[in-house]
């Protein structure tokens, strides 16, 4: 079996490969908000018979990402929307409106975070209140979704968010004509830079990376405010309870940026390394070696909140 699965994941076809093991189904898909800014939604179900946990859990990528990055791991692993549904949690993981199965359209070069923003809460609004798990630009639009309507926020898992307050300059900005994609070199320097990334499998992992919009990637760094922390609404991080997680060889976004967001949000920045004993990571930490510990004490996380 884990040699078909490898096979598969060379071929770029592995979001499958979890609930095929399985005699009865266990993903759904659909749509939520209207076209061209539509969102594609697998929804993974907990298997009969196993306990359900009192809150669904939504997974949001980050820019250049889709939700393969939660489903399955560069080595054909499963990945954390598997191994949160194992342990009781229905989880959603979504494709941002205008990338990978969302579908990219003429509008996709104009899509900003409001339309991703927008399209989470029409699937909160079916779900009803639940966890956000936010990985990067991910973790940032987990944060304005609360702000809109943090009444459909149980509590949001900020991985590596991006910074919402000071301009990044480890990435620049992006033509507004053209979508941004990240190349081979650009990935191996962002991404895959830290010593428990799986080299091996960057090949595997590369091409699961898609274009997606400049204006949300504008956004991430700074350059426009699409987001920015409402200064107005920071209230809510009295209410709703945020695990905000880096990682100390994170070459996007570096610590001191995220934890000046952090700081303006009255939260408290938890390094990998420092603080959870679980040092030689980098920006994804969620595919890296040992990430399953990560989850683990994430989940750990979420139920006591």
């Amino acid at each position: 079996m884990q040699l078909i699965r490898k096979a598969l994941v060379s071929l770029g076809i592995c979001s499958v490969i979890f609930a095929s093991a399985h005699a009865e189904p266990t993903i759904r898909e659909f749509y939520v908000g209207t076209t061209p800014y539509q969102m594609y939604v697998q929804h993974w179900l907990v298997p009969s018979g196993k306990p359900v946990r009192p809150a669904p859990v939504v997974m949001i990528h980050g820019g250049v990402h889709t939700g393969t990055a939660w489903t399955t791991q560069p080595d054909g692993q499963p990945g954390w929307a598997p191994r949160f549904v194992d342990g009781g949690w229905p989880v959603y993981v979504v494709d941002w409106p205008g990338v990978g199965r969302s579908g990219f359209w003429p509008e996709t070069l104009a899509t900003g975070a409001d339309n991703v923003v927008d399209a989470l809460i029409a699937l909160l609004e079916r779900t009803g209140s639940a966890v956000l798990i936010g990985h990067s630009i991910g973790g940032a639009l987990s944060f304005k979704v609360a702000e809109k309507r943090p009444d459909l926020v149980r509590a949001i898992v900020a991985l590596a968010p991006a910074s919402m307050e000071v301009p990044s300059t480890a990435v620049p900005t992006a033509a507004p004509d053209k979508p941004v994609i990240v190349t081979r070199e650009v990935a191996l320097q962002r991404f895959a830079n830290s010593e428990l990334f799986p080299k091996a499998n960057f090949d595997d992992y590369f091409r699961f990376l898609v274009p997606y919009s400049p204006r949300i990637r504008n956004a991430a760094v700074g350059a426009n405010d699409e987001l920015k922390l409402d200064r107005k609404r920071l209230d809510i991080w009295k209410q709703v309870p945020v695990l905000f997680l880096v990682a100390e060889e994170d070459r996007t976004v570096p610590n001191a940026l995220s934890e000046e967001t952090a700081k303006i949000m009255g939260l408290q920045q938890i390094l990998l390394g420092r603080d959870w004993g679980m040092p030689g990571h980098g920006h994804l930490f969620i595919i890296e070696k040992g990430n399953d510990a990560i989850a683990k004490r994430v989940q750990d996380w979420v139920a006591a909140k």
